[in-house]
């Protein structure tokens, strides 16, 4: 029987993956509290403290709790959510559901990242939008900058990260 799997490259240890090329370096993060909020965001910002309006594309985000904007009505939420926020529908008008690790996060540092971005991005660096939802190397993805490291973080679906993990690669080698 033909052998599909050896077509694709096989996942890195994701807990100790790093790239790194001239001017960028590429590693794998576990942020394992994440959620997808839809509906009245202004009611979720003042139950759960966090910012209604999220992030948008390449915004700069503190701390390790955040928002970042996805759409008009919704947003990703990182970080440990305020008990009063119950996954599924809330009677303030949004539903929270948790989506853990269906998104795997890569983060990107050095003074090349711009270059990378121009490359792997249609996004206008210089006005980037209200929106953090993006494609990168042809998939979509979420990208925002993260304040405390100064890198740019870089969520796509799970089932894509070797895919991205391999495109860096080989930029990064070039």
């Amino acid at each position: 029987m033909l052998d599909q799997a050896a077509k694709w490259d096989a996942a890195p240890s994701w807990a100790t993956a790093a790239l790194t090329g001239k001017r960028v370096t590429a590693r794998s993060l576990d942020l394992p509290d994440q959620a997808l909020v839809s509906g009245d965001l202004t009611a979720f910002g003042q139950i759960a403290g966090l910012a209604w309006q999220g992030e948008g594309a390449l915004g700069p985000v503190l701390g390790e709790t955040f928002t970042v904007r996805l759409a008009r009505d919704r947003l990703l939420a990182v970080g440990r959510l305020h008990e009063a926020v119950s996954e599924g529908w809330n009677a303030a008008g949004f539903a929270a559901t948790a989506i853990g690790g269906a998104n795997h996060v890569f983060e990107l540092t050095g003074e090349g990242v711009e270059d990378l971005l121009s490359r792997a991005t249609t996004l206008d660096l210089a006005n980037p939008g209200p929106s953090a939802a993006a494609s990168f190397a042809g998939v979509p993805a979420i990208v925002y900058r993260f304040s405390p490291s100064g890198g740019t973080r870089l969520h796509v679906e799970r089932g894509l990260a070797v895919y991205v993990w391999t495109w860096l690669r080989t930029v990064l080698e070039e």
